[in-house]
């Protein structure tokens, strides 16, 4: 039993469906301990490798194993009880969302499925009370996520494609922020108190991406992630409080 903002909801399963290795990290990664603390089953789904951050071509394969390593140590972390990484270039999900594209499937590698379809199955496999998803921004990435993910809970829920396995509805979708903050039709209508101890975990886990060497980016994330959990934690719970904003999609029912 988990208690998110008044509400006590029975959740016993989340996932999160983040576009890069550290996205569940920025945008839910102290909801993510938090709910792993409390005995909610948490998986993630990774759309990317990450390896071509690699400098040429030839050094990707080391790129995505340490990648790989990187993702462990911050699942370790978080308590994340499992991550799937569907491993399609970056910058290259949008295509994936529209082109068709088959992604791979670590659990059937013959098995040839669309994107959308690995969603499916994905959640009927798991059967998630909450998915967190990414919010529209300025990186294509993060925009083709925040569009397939509806698309994909509602179909997992219809009486179809059977091969991908039973109908299973999931009653909640939260929307989170990267580096911009939710906004418009996504502006944060769901906050989410979460204790120092899972901040500090989020951190911890942020400091991981070790492979992030883009200038300042891991302490830019870092100041970014402390400023965003003090501000919504006063501006919500009080002084001395922590807290995460999401958005809370009209498109699925809340079941109590």
């Amino acid at each position: 039993m988990d208690k998110m903002s008044g509400l006590k909801l029975n959740i016993k399963r989340a996932m999160v469906f983040g576009a890069h290795a550290d996205d569940d990290i920025i945008g839910c990664g102290g909801t993510l301990h938090s709910l792993a603390s409390n005995r909610v089953e948490t998986r993630v789904v990774t759309f990317t490798g990450g390896e071509t951050a690699a400098n040429r071509p030839d050094e990707m394969p080391a790129m995505l194993k340490r990648r790989i390593r990187e993702m462990q140590s911050s699942d370790k972390i978080l308590k994340v009880a499992g991550r799937e990484s569907l491993r399609i270039p970056t910058q290259q999900v949008y295509g994936a969302v529209y082109g068709g594209k088959m992604v791979f499937d670590e659990n059937s590698p013959k098995q040839q499925l669309t994107l959308h379809q690995k969603l499916i199955k994905l959640i009927r496999h798991y059967r998630p009370g909450i998915i967190f998803t990414h919010s529209p921004d300025n990186h294509r990435d993060h925009c083709a996520v925040a569009l397939i993910t509806p698309q994909a809970v509602f179909q997992a829920s219809e009486s179809i494609l059977g091969h991908l396995g039973k109908p299973w509805n999931t009653p909640l979708v939260l929307y989170y922020c990267i580096e911009g903050e939710l906004q418009g039709d996504y502006s944060p209508n769901f906050v989410r108190e979460i204790k120092k101890k899972d901040l500090e975990a989020k951190l911890a886990a942020m400091r991981t991406q070790e492979s992030q060497t883009r200038g300042t980016y891991l302490q830019h994330f870092e100041e970014m992630i402390r400023a965003r959990a003090q501000l919504w934690g006063a501006k919500s719970f009080g002084a001395g409080r922590y807290a995460e904003p999401f958005h809370l999609s009209d498109k699925t029912p809340i079941r109590i």
